[in-house]
Parts: structure tokens; C-alpha cells; sequence
């Protein structure tokens, strides 16, 4: 399973990516690992510069947008 992470503090855009991401999990059988990280010293030792974001088995993949469910599935897929 892929371990996927979404990095924000718990803004309003931060929860919405949260629950695309879980959304898109679920659809695709939901057996990856979806884990929120609201810590700004790890969001800065990563690079993050602007959330929400969004990495996948610690590649960062989005950052400062949220993606929709379907843009999520596709990469997801791959």
C-alpha cells in the first residue's frame, strides 16, 4: 500500500484535500495509508512552501492547490 500524506495546518483547503484524498482511497479499494501532518517543522524540512499539499510514498505531488477527487484517482492509479 501507498503511504500518502497531506500536509496543512487544518485550514479550510487543508480538510478539503484531506477528504478528496480519503475519497479517492476509498474508491480505489482503500487499503492505502492517508496521513494528515499539521506540523510546520516537518512541512519545512520537506520543502513545502505553500499548503495544502500532497505527497504519495514521499514524493510531493501537489502543493498550494486542491486537486479534485478524479485528479487524485488518477494519480493514485498510476
Amino acid at each position: 500500500p501507498m503511504l500518502i500524506e497531506v500536509f496543512g495546518p487544518g485550514c479550510a483547503k487543508c480538510q478539503t484535500l484531506l477528504k478528496h484524498t480519503r475519497h479517492a482511497v476509498e474508491q480505489l479499494g482503500g487499503e492505502h495509508q492517508v496521513v494528515k501532518v499539521a506540523d510546520y517543522a516537518a512541512m519545512a524540512q520537506r520543502g513545502i512552501l505553500s499548503t495544502p499539499a500532497l505527497a504519495i510514498d514521499g514524493k510531493l505531488v501537489f502543493q498550494g492547490k486542491v486537486p479534485s477527487t478524479a485528479e487524485l484517482l488518477e494519480l493514485l492509479k498510476k
